[in-house]
C-alpha cells in the first residue's frame, strides 16, 4: 500500500461523488446515502447484513400505546475497536493517533474499500461515512471533514453551530432519525466531531420519546411525560436557531458544572417535510450508563429504544426479565433535570 494506492482511492472518491451528486439532485440527500450504502456493500466494507439483530417491543402495563424497545445488536459490541488496520503500513502516515474518521487515515485502515460523500450542505464542513456497525440498514455517520472535538467545550457558540448543523442535515433527509451523542452520552469518537443519519426502519413506528411530545402537544421544557428531561422544539419546516441559540445560551450560564454538562440532539423532519422536531436532552458526564442492561444510553436509547450487545442481555430479554420499567428506570438513571 503506497502513495499510488491512495491516488487510486481519491480518484475512485471522486468519480462515486460525482454520481452521488447526480442522485441527490435528482432524488434528494436521503437517495444518495442509500446510494452510497449500496456502493459499500459492493466493495465489502459493509458486512453487517443485520441478521443477527432481534427487536423486543415491552409494552406498558397500560396497553401499546406507551412502549420501549430493545435491539439486541451483538456486532456493536466491536464498534469501539473500531473496524480496519490499527497500523499503517510502511511509509504511511498516521494522523491523529489513527482517527477512524479522518480521510487520511480512512484509506489505509479500510484498505481503500471505505469510500465516503462529501455533502453538499451546512458549508461543505461533513463527509458521510457509512457505520460498519450499523442500527439499521442505511446508517451512516456525517462527520466533519476537518478533526474537531466532539464537545463543543462550554463554548454557547460551537454548541449552537452543532445543532444548526444537524437541523439542516434534517432537513435534507425527511423521514430520518437525526443525533448527535455528547461526551459520555454515548459518543465512542470523542476527537472527532459527528453524527448519527439513520433511515427509520421500515417495520417502525414513531419512537417512544416522538409518542411522548404528541401528547405534550407544545415547545418548551418537558419534565414528566417522559422519563426524562428535555427541551423540544418544533417548526413547520426547519427549527430557527433564533429559538434555540439564547435558550442554550441561558442553559449553559446556569448549568451547576458546566465542564460535565453534555447532551444528546435529536432532530427529525417528517417524511412529508412538513415538520421538524429538535430534542435537547441534557447529560452527566459521568453518567453515561445505566443499572438494568449493558451498554452506554446514546441518542437512540434516549428515543426509548436501548441498544445490547451481550449475551447475557440476550438471554435475560428471551426469558423476559426486562420490561417496560427496566427502560423507564434505566433512562430516569441518566436523565438531569433542567
Amino acid at each position: 500500500m503506497d502513495q499510488l494506492s491512495r491516488s487510486s482511492w481519491l480518484q475512485r472518491q471522486q468519480e462515486l461523488k460525482l454520481e452521488l451528486d447526480l442522485v441527490n439532485s435528482t432524488s434528494g440527500l436521503g437517495a444518495a446515502l442509500m446510494a452510497l450504502a449500496e456502493n459499500q456493500r459492493a466493495t465489502g466494507f459493509i458486512r453487517d447484513n443485520l441478521e443477527n439483530v432481534e427487536r423486543f417491543i415491552l409494552p406498558s402495563a397500560s396497553g401499546r400505546r406507551h412502549y420501549f424497545s430493545v435491539q439486541y445488536n451483538p456486532a456493536r459490541a466491536r464498534r469501539f475497536a473500531g473496524a480496519g488496520l490499527a497500523l499503517a503500513p510502511e511509509n504511511v502516515e498516521n494522523v491523529n493517533q489513527g482517527c477512524f474518521l479522518c480521510a487520511e487515515n480512512i484509506w489505509w485502515q479500510q484498505q481503500g474499500t471505505e469510500l465516503g460523500y462529501d455533502l453538499p450542505l451546512a458549508g461543505s464542513r461533513y463527509t458521510a461515512w457509512m457505520n460498519p456497525f450499523p442500527l439499521a440498514p442505511g446508517h451512516c455517520i456525517a462527520a466533519a471533514r476537518e478533526h474537531i472535538p466532539q464537545c463543543w467545550g462550554g463554548s454557547s457558540e460551537t454548541l449552537a453551530t452543532i445543532i444548526s448543523d444537524l437541523l439542516e442535515l434534517s432537513s435534507k433527509l425527511p423521514g430520518w432519525i437525526c443525533f448527535y451523542n455528547g461526551e459520555g452520552a454515548g459518543a465512542s469518537i470523542l476527537g472527532h466531531l459527528h453524527y448519527h443519519l439513520l433511515p427509520r426502519p421500515a417495520d417502525y413506528g414513531q419512537l417512544p420519546l416522538e409518542l411522548a411530545i404528541q401528547r405534550h402537544d407544545a415547545d418548551g421544557v418537558v419534565e414528566e411525560i417522559y422519563p426524562l428531561s428535555f427541551m423540544h422544539w418544533h417548526d413547520e419546516q426547519t427549527v430557527a436557531m433564533e429559538a434555540v441559540s439564547p435558550w442554550i445560551k441561558d442553559w449553559l450560564a446556569r448549568v451547576g458544572e458546566p465542564e460535565h454538562a453534555t447532551a444528546n440532539i435529536i432532530t427529525i423532519t417528517a417524511e412529508c417535510g412538513s415538520r421538524q422536531d429538535c430534542f435537547f436532552i441534557p447529560r452527566h458526564k459521568a453518567r453515561s450508563r445505566a443499572e438494568g442492561l449493558a451498554g452506554v444510553v446514546g441518542g437512540f436509547e434516549t428515543l426509548g429504544e436501548i441498544v445490547c450487545s451481550s449475551d447475557e442481555d440476550h438471554k435475560r430479554l428471551q426469558a423476559g426479565e426486562i420490561n417496560y420499567q427496566t427502560i423507564a428506570d434505566m433512562l430516569r438513571q441518566v436523565s438531569v433535570a433542567l
